[in-house]
C-alpha cells in the first residue's frame, strides 16, 4: 500500500502541470490568432478608406487642362476676362425722348402776275390784231418814216418811250419799242396791248 501511494503521489504532480500548460496554451493561442486577424482586417479597411478619400480629394482639386498646341498662345477663359465691374454692371434703358410735332408749313399762294392796264415806258407791249402780218417798226412816229423791221404777231417788245402823236397829224399814237433782235423803232398803238415780260426777259 505504501508503494502504491508513493507511486501515485509521484506520478500525480507530474501530470497536473502538463494539463495546465496544455489548457493554458490552448486558451492563450486562440485569442492571439483572432487579434492578428482583426488587426489585419482593420488595417485593410483603413487603407481602403484612405485610398477612397485620396481619390475624392484628387478629383476635386485637379482640373483637366487642355492640350497645348505648339505655336498657339493659351487663351484666358471668359470668366477670367470679365472684371467684377462688368459682371456687376446692369444694362440701363435710355429714356424715351418724345419730340414735339413739327408744324406743317401753310402753303402760301404765289400771286399770279397780272398784265398792266396801260402801256407805259419800262413796261412791255405785245403785238396783236395784225392778222399775222405783224407791226412795222419805223424810224419816226409817222407812216412817212422808213420801216426798220417788222415785229411778228404775238411778239413782246420793251417800251422805251411814248406815247407820241403822229407827225403827219394822222389819228395814230406811237410808241418807241425795242425788238427782241435789238432793233428799235416806232409802232402804232392800235396793234399793241399791255403785256407781262417775256419768259426770257432779264
Amino acid at each position: 500500500m505504501k508503494n502504491t501511494d508513493w507511486h501515485n503521489q509521484r506520478t500525480t504532480p507530474s501530470r497536473r502541470p502538463r494539463r495546465l500548460e496544455e489548457v493554458s496554451s490552448a486558451e492563450v493561442g486562440v485569442p492571439i490568432a483572432w487579434v492578428i486577424i482583426g488587426a489585419l482586417a482593420g488595417l485593410l479597411v483603413i487603407g481602403l478608406v484612405g485610398l477612397g478619400v485620396i481619390n475624392i480629394i484628387r478629383k476635386q482639386s485637379i482640373t483637366p487642362t487642355p492640350p497645348t498646341i505648339p505655336g498657339l498662345a493659351p487663351t484666358q477663359s471668359i470668366a477670367a476676362q470679365t472684371t467684377p465691374e462688368q459682371s456687376a454692371a446692369t444694362p440701363t434703358i435710355p429714356p424715351v425722348v418724345t419730340l414735339p410735332p413739327t408744324p406743317t408749313p401753310t402753303p402760301t399762294s404765289t400771286p399770279i402776275p397780272v398784265a398792266p392796264d396801260n402801256l407805259a415806258p419800262g413796261g412791255y407791249a405785245q403785238v396783236t390784231g395784225t392778222e399775222g402780218a405783224g407791226v412795222s417798226l419805223r424810224a419816226g412816229p409817222g407812216t412817212n418814216n422808213a420801216r426798220l423791221a417788222t415785229a411778228p404777231e404775238g411778239a413782246i417788245l420793251l417800251i422805251l418811250d411814248g406815247p407820241r402823236d403822229d407827225e403827219n397829224l394822222d389819228p395814230y399814237v406811237w410808241w418807241f419799242l425795242r425788238h427782241p433782235d435789238g432793233i428799235e423803232g416806232w409802232a402804232v398803238q392800235d396793234f399793241l396791248v399791255p403785256s407781262l415780260p417775256p419768259p426770257n426777259a432779264q
